[in-house]
């Protein structure tokens, strides 16, 4: 009897509007921006009920402290629906939400045992500290097991579940017109991008990307393009350094291997020293993210490095033979054609006039030219010589 006495006690909000907001991909900063966003735009507190529907692949922990002082200062009732994916989730990330909503198959992981949830372990399985969701889809004590957002969030409005943090609960029908909106809240593009590049092998994989099309620009000189692309990409991708606890110690290295690779292109062949530079550049990476705050798959980092190795090896000395075959075509061209004599530039090269159009062209030291005079262009070594 005296566990029905605080349940007496507790305020049914009506709710008017339910936000949805969705973590994917990394849990980060750009997540936050987000909802503190969304707090500052929607100050009618009780009137809007807030739900967190989790489905990160991985989280900073330093996101999940920022989340707590956001919820901490939120009136508004607030609810946490980790799913559809079989997830894994920090059991911290939960201690805030007046509901919890889990998915079966989800893994619940915590350092100091349950805690939170002293009967969890009655109807699922656990192993050391970790939790697997495998009970059947019900209400439990302090948090709901079922398979999607609608089945959440309508058990909440409907049974009357109370808060597991203070004495409230919900009544509202999502069938009926008390409700005004249901909105799904999205972070910003820009927010987005960050999300995407979060990811320790794209963040790798961009930023290596990003210097292979500088050096490509340094052999195969055009408008400028690839380099702005290759610096942009060097600056998305270095956007997430801080945040993730950032080696630059393997930053210096890499530095090293991109030399190593520029030589390369400059030789013209690969050998020894190609296969040391892809050797110097992955182990770079690997200790770019020695400290990092994410998990790295260390297979997909493996093929990022093989992706540029490709592109050095193969891309950009295609490129760099279909310019000079490009050239060496137009040259060919003028073989044989005849010119006069302009101007000796230098003892390697001469100013000459060819159908009314001044080049300049190379030619033999040791002999002897006369200004004005006619002579003919032939080819060799890939130049034009008189």
């Amino acid at each position: 009897m005296l566990k029905l006495l605080p349940i007496l006690f507790m305020a049914a909000l009506n709710t008017v509007n339910v936000n949805i907001f969705e973590i994917e991909g990394i849990f980060s900063s750009g997540h936050i921006n987000a909802i503190e966003r969304y707090i500052e735009d929607n100050s009618k507190g009780e009137e809007n009920f807030f739900i967190v529907q989790y489905n990160a692949s991985d989280v900073n922990l330093n996101s999940i402290d920022d989340l707590h002082n956001i919820l901490n200062n939120m009136d508004a009732p607030k609810a946490i629906w980790v799913g559809p994916n079989k997830r894994e989730v920090d059991l911290s990330l939960l201690r805030n939400f007046d509901f919890v909503g889990l998915s079966p198959g989800t893994i619940i992981t915590n350092n100091e045992g349950p805690g939170l949830f002293e009967t969890i372990c009655d109807t699922n399985t656990c192993t050391n500290n970790d939790v697997l969701i495998t009970a059947e889809e019900g209400i439990y004590k302090d948090y709901l097991i079922v398979g999607s957002m609608g089945a959440f969030v309508e058990n909440i409005g409907s049974q009357e579940i109370p808060s597991r943090i203070r004495q409230i609960s919900l009544s509202f029908d999502l069938s009926s017109e008390e409700i005004n909106q249901i909105r799904f809240i999205k972070p910003s593009l820009f927010e987005r991008f960050y999300i995407a590049i979060s990811n320790p092998v794209f963040t790798y994989l961009f930023f290596a990307l990003g210097f292979a099309l500088i050096g490509l620009e340094l052999f195969a000189i055009g408008p400028g393009l690839m380099a702005f692309n290759g610096a942009l990409l060097i600056a998305f991708s270095s956007m997430t350094f801080q945040e993730y606890n950032f080696n630059y110690i393997g930053l210096l290295i890499f530095l090293v291997s991109f030399l190593m690779f520029i030589k390369v292109l400059s030789r013209g062949f690969f050998g020894p020293l190609g296969v040391t530079a892809l050797i110097v550049m992955h182990s770079s990476s690997l200790i770019m993210f020695s400290d990092y705050l994410l998990r790295i798959n260390h297979f997909l980092l493996f093929g990022s490095s093989s992706i540029i190795a490709f592109f050095y090896f193969i891309a950009i000395p295609t490129v760099i033979r279909s310019r000079l075959t490009t050239d060496t075509s137009a040259m060919s061209s003028l073989v044989n054609s005849k010119v006069i004599l302009v101007e000796l530039i230098n003892n390697n090269q001469a100013l000459v006039r060819l159908n009314g159009k001044k080049i300049v062209v190379d030619r033999i030291e040791n002999n002897s030219y006369t200004i004005k005079n006619e002579y003919k262009l032939v080819e060799e070594d890939g130049k034009l010589i008189i």
